[in-house]
């Protein structure tokens, strides 16, 4: 399994935001710090907007910032979010395209195992990623780009 970009960088995204603390920032910004490529952020952004996890003013002096607490943003709620398809095995979407469903243990080990893969992303918040770092890491990111 492996996530699309687009999750990766709204993670990026919704750290980042967590290290300004409220602070906006531009799109553009965020594109310089290595978050993603432009349309890439832009798409995230306008998913995570809508969700809730972040707000926005537009024009020349607008930005984007966190708009709820980190702590109540889990990782599991972005990756589903993002992720549209955890049939891990094509019984999953169509039980009737094997002739074994009924009785088949492979899906039941496979849903136990995605059920222990979101496990960590159910109760791993925005913050618990930046929570160990300080407030140095997001001044050393501005100054690499």
């Amino acid at each position: 399994m492996r996530f699309t970009e687009r999750t990766d960088i709204a993670v990026k995204i919704l750290i980042h935001l967590s290290l300004l603390k409220g602070e906006k920032i531009s799109i553009d910004d965020l594109v310089e710090r290595y978050i993603g490529h432009r349309s890439q952020v832009v798409a995230a952004v306008q998913e995570l907007r809508k969700a809730g996890m972040i707000a926005s003013i537009p024009g020349r002096r607008g930005g984007i910032w966190i708009n709820k607490p980190p702590e109540t943003i889990f990782l599991a709620e972005v990756v589903r979010m993002f992720e549209t398809d955890f049939c891990l095995v094509k019984c999953f979407s169509d039980p009737s395209s094997c002739s074994i469903f009924h009785c088949c243990k492979f899906k039941e080990v496979l849903e136990v195992a995605l059920d222990q893969f979101f496990g960590p992303l159910e109760t791993t918040s925005i913050a618990d990623l930046v929570k160990d770092l300080d407030d140095n890491v997001l001044q050393q990111t501005a100054q690499a780009c």
